[in-house]
């Protein structure tokens, strides 16, 4: 098999890697909208979307295995190979937390899932969120390790906001026990999502120097 051919199955891996990480940022965009506006429609988008977005992560996963088997691989080429698995489970862990959230807005519509109390921190939180989701899309395009390696710092004040959510949800909650429920999940939720968000950085670190 020629060179050329060579190149372009790994040239299709990242692109397929970039259109997954492209498609996450206006999901967990309008997955906040959903949240936060109490839309039922936006909400419902976002379900129709991230099922669509599982197929390319299936045809990622499909994909590897198929280069492994016609193949040897030489240490950068397995890198990226090893690297794009990776990514790919924490985009497509990425998309359903998202749908998680949008679940919750479209049981909940008509009524407001947030109480008054916690809005603004989940105001903060969604915005911190997609910040991370457009981070981990440009670190994949870029492949800059510098920029790849600061989504784990912009992950920690997702993590204060979490924090402070908790400390709402332990100090005189007067929402019920339903509100309490929704408003814990939901803030995992959105702490999962950085999470992955962070994991997708460190594997682009690790294509490009062979560490994490």
């Amino acid at each position: 098999m020629s060179r050329y051919t060579h190149l372009a199955d790994f040239d299709q891996l990242a692109g397929m890697l970039a259109v997954a990480g492209r498609e996450l940022c206006p999901v967990i965009r309008r997955a906040s909208t959903a949240l936060l506006d109490a839309d039922a429609e936006a909400g419902r988008t976002v379900l129709v979307e991230v099922a669509a977005a599982r197929e390319l992560h299936d045809r990622i996963e499909g994909w590897v295995p198929a280069v492994l088997a016609r193949r040897q691989p030489v240490a950068s080429d397995l890198r990226l190979l090893v690297a794009g698995l990776r990514m790919n489970g924490d985009m497509r862990r990425m998309g359903a937390l998202a749908a998680h959230i949008a679940k919750v807005a479209v049981a909940r519509y008509p009524d407001p899932v947030l109480p008054a109390q916690v809005r603004p921190t989940f105001v903060a939180m969604a915005d911190a969120a997609a910040r991370l989701a457009d981070k981990a899309a440009l670190v994949m395009a870029t492949r800059d390790r510098v920029d790849a390696l600061q989504t784990g710092l912009d992950d920690d004040e997702l993590d204060e906001l979490q924090r402070s959510l908790f400390t709402k949800l332990t100090d005189d909650w007067p929402y019920g026990v339903q509100a309490a429920v929704d408003v814990a999940m939901l803030g995992r939720y959105y702490e999962r999502f950085a999470d992955h968000a962070v994991g997708v950085g460190r594997q682009v670190a690790y294509l490009v120097v062979g560490v994490r």
